[in-house]
């Protein structure tokens, strides 16, 4: 299927295709899964360019804001790139998590930030699963996606374990499949 926040940025991106990168929401209502499930590519460019944080940011951001230019879209597209980078680094997953735990986030703005605190403040594997969300909202798909994955031991379980989450299955198990099959 596809996503409302990404269909009306593609029909902006047919009409004027020279400005595709400005082509995305940027209202709080525009903060869809759309650009994270698009994430991987990017965490295996940056780590093959061995990009700096500065330089995968300014990736990320371009690339999410073609269809999602909210600065929470963002911020978890960031998150999950620099947790993917860390993996094929050969970072186990917790040490990799306690690497986005701690990385500086002083860029994005007080109240997106906020909306990261279970994953980068508290213990995203902490919570317990009915406390996880897999709805199409980049912050529930992002804390789905790592719950799923500190939570199981292999890239069956963690697969079997985020389609059976429900809802947006489809986008949840892209994105932790993609982690899982690093891992």
């Amino acid at each position: 299927d596809i996503g409302r926040t990404v269909l009306r940025a593609l029909s902006k991106c047919e009409i004027d295709v020279k400005n595709a990168i400005s082509s995305g929401g940027n209202d709080e209502m525009s903060n869809g899964n759309g650009s994270l499930m698009r994430m991987m590519s990017i965490i295996y460019y940056c780590y093959y360019n061995q990009s700096k944080d500065i330089e995968i940011l300014k990736i990320v951001k371009e690339v999410s804001t073609i269809t999602h230019a909210h600065e929470i879209s963002i911020m978890g597209c960031y998150i999950y790139v620099q947790y993917g980078i860390k993996l094929l680094q050969c970072l186990d997953k917790n040490k990799s998590y306690k690497y986005i735990q701690n990385l500086d986030y002083s860029m994005f703005n007080p109240n997106t930030i906020n909306k990261y605190n279970r994953i980068i403040k508290n213990n995203i594997s902490k919570y317990d699963l009915s406390e996880i969300s897999s709805k199409g909202y980049v912050v529930d798909t992002l804390e789905a996606t790592l719950w799923m994955l500190l939570n199981t031991e292999n890239y069956n379980h963690a697969i079997i374990g985020a389609i059976n989450l429900g809802n947006d299955t489809d986008t949840v198990g892209a994105c932790v499949g993609g982690l899982a099959g690093i891992l």
